[in-house]
């Protein structure tokens, strides 16, 4: 086993490589006539990801079809501002991928072309029955004013990771007092008894090894928010209702993890030597609340690390609801793209089975956005990504390997037995990005020891600051203000 010390390094730099990539620019791309035609091809994702997108889809895409090259770019975090920028210069790329976060955004200032007349298209657009194999949590969100803008690439999903040799330590000393691998139908009662009790102390008292962790950002409160019952939006995305009895729940369930029961090892750093990322790497932390993205990271970084995922407990035992916090990438044409029919072309490529497949097999930080895909054969096992040398940027995951580190992506798509709803859902609306950095400054605020506000009072001042920027959003526009009767 590698020293503590020495996995935090690792996973620390790994993860400061995955989440801030550099801006990457191809050169010419294939060989090819000087009259062929160029898509602009834009994403926005990880390094490691240019062996999916440059060598499959874009030199793939361009191999199948003669007078096309593809003009492939990587950015990083900034490709909205770049999105922004050519849009005001009347320029945008082909085919671009988009985070369902800015999608609403990015529809309101006109930046991306309708593509509900292509779908339609008897020649060129997509079936009924493909269009139903996107999972229906993402496509109810797309929708607006009966027209889709984009389609989705994946779906990534939050989940509990625990380390399963902490949890079978604590069973061999305390057989008479076994505590159950974490599951589906767990509560908040439950994942708090067993935080508790699988918390390990130093001879100070400090914690060594945390019952739960998780980075302080605004999945953990939108989590236990929608498992309290709670709803973000009004039906008109104006108004704001986390200030409200879920919301009191969701904060008052953090604080005891945090005060009452001392499980909660509160780190305001996130990809740092003392973040719960790390930590969970390290083996000093129990629980972890993460991404799927996590899970390859981990095994390339730690191998030996004994981990499994299981989906996110319920909610409370009164009154919650299953709930499962979700991301998605997507992909759209630019309104000011130059090369639009055949952009169409080669997104309805991008989203076709084959290459949906590919993306999962190969990169395995998210579930595609395909229910035949996740309910077939070929999710079960993946070959993992290799770079142009033959070496493993991404590990492979067996058979064997699929109950620990991905079964638990089916759990957000299928329906409930009690509510009949698949308990996924992803956050979005057009002033979510405000709402959720919002979000985050209060649960730093509210996570601190010295904090002696109370839930009501942290909510209502996101509330009150979020609705201020709405309105003068609005104003600007010359809209009306919103009548708000809370």
């Amino acid at each position: 086993m590698r020293s503590t010390w020495a996995i935090i390094a690792l996973i620390v730099a790994a993860t400061a490589a995955v989440i801030a990539p550099p801006m990457f620019q191809r050169g010419p791309g294939p060989a090819g006539s000087s009259d062929d035609t160029v898509l602009l091809f834009t994403v926005w994702g990880m390094p490691f990801e240019d062996r999916l997108f440059e060598d499959v889809y874009a030199d793939g895409y361009s191999a199948l079809m003669p007078g096309v090259r593809v003009d492939y770019r990587r950015y990083g975090s900034d490709l909205l501002q770049k999105y922004n920028t050519w849009h005001t210069l009347g320029r945008g790329p082909d085919v671009m991928r988009l985070r369902v976060t800015d999608y609403h955004g990015m529809v309101a200032r006109g930046m991306l072309e309708p593509l509900t007349a292509r779908i339609a298209d008897a020649d060129s657009g997509i079936s009924a029955d493909d269009l139903a194999d996107f999972p229906p949590h993402i496509m109810d969100i797309l929708w607006i004013q009966g027209e889709l803008y984009a389609l989705p690439e994946d779906n990534a999903q939050y989940g509990l990771f625990y380390n399963k040799a902490i949890f079978d330590a604590y069973n061999a000393a305390h057989p008479g007092e076994p505590v159950g691998y974490p599951n589906a139908d767990w509560t908040w009662e439950d994942l708090r008894d067993a935080a508790r009790r699988l918390t390990v102390r130093s001879a100070t008292g400090e914690i060594d090894i945390a019952g739960i962790d998780f980075a302080i950002w605004s999945w953990p409160f939108m989590t236990l928010f929608a498992q309290a019952g709670g709803e973000l939006w009004d039906e008109a995305g104006t108004t704001c209702l986390i200030d409200s009895p879920a919301g009191v729940r969701a904060l008052e369930f953090l604080r005891a993890l945090q005060r009452e029961d001392g499980s909660y090892r509160v780190s305001l750093g996130r990809n740092s030597p003392t973040g719960p990322d790390a930590l969970f790497a390290a083996g000093k932390s129990a629980m972890y609340l993460d991404g799927s993205w996590r899970v390859p990271l981990l095994e390339i970084v730690v191998p030996d690390l004994d981990f499994a995922v299981s989906p996110l407990p319920r909610g409370p035992s009164e009154g919650g609801r299953p709930a499962v916090v979700s991301g998605a990438v997507l992909w759209g044409i630019s309104s000011r793209a130059a090369h639009k029919d055949e952009g169409w072309r080669m997104l309805r490529w991008l989203i076709a089975q084959e290459q949906a497949q590919a993306y999962w097999d190969a990169l395995r930080v998210a579930p595609p956005a395909s229910t035949r895909i996740m309910n077939s054969p070929a999710f079960r096992s993946t070959r993992g990504l290799k770079d142009r040398d033959g070496e493993y940027l991404l590990p492979p995951m067996s058979e064997e390997a699929f109950a620990d580190r991905a079964a638990w992506l089916l759990h957000a798509n299928q329906p409930d037995r009690e509510t009949g709803k698949p308990p996924g859902f992803v956050p979005v609306g057009l002033y979510q990005t405000e709402l959720e950095e919002r979000i985050q400054e209060m649960l730093e605020a509210w996570l601190s020891p010295t904090n002696t506000h109370d839930a009501h009072e942290a909510l209502a001042r996101v509330v009150s600051r979020l609705h201020a920027v709405i309105d003068r959003d609005r104003v600007s526009k010359r809209l009306p203000r919103v009548i708000r009767d809370r």
